[in-house]
């Protein structure tokens, strides 16, 4: 099983011409409620928008599995928020409960 700050902070990543495309066009979903009134049920339209667009780089194989980019944002958010404590005790956490 991999730690959660491992995979986060210390694995090296490249950027694929795929991915580029792929965050360029879940990009432009989430632009396009750029200036709508802020309501109780934007989220979940946004999100919906970003699941659909996700569902279809994957159909049309452009990525090879739905990507998991908001765990990372999460995670990374934590680290700066609250110091590596936090994200190693996520890290037990998720662990005890076996979901990593």
């Amino acid at each position: 099983m991999a730690d959660l700050q491992k995979l986060l902070f210390e694995t090296k990543a490249t950027v694929s011409d795929r991915e580029v495309l792929a965050t360029a066009r879940l990009n432009a979903r989430v632009k396009a409620f750029a200036g709508r009134p802020l309501s109780d049920d934007i989220v979940p339209q946004i999100n919906a928008a970003v699941a659909d667009e996700a569902d279809r780089l994957v159909a049309e194989g452009v990525l090879r599995a739905r990507p998991d980019w908001l765990a990372v944002i999460v995670g990374r958010r934590l680290h700066v928020a609250f110091g590596s404590s936090a994200v190693q005790q996520l890290s037990r956490e998720l662990k005890r409960m076996g979901v990593v």
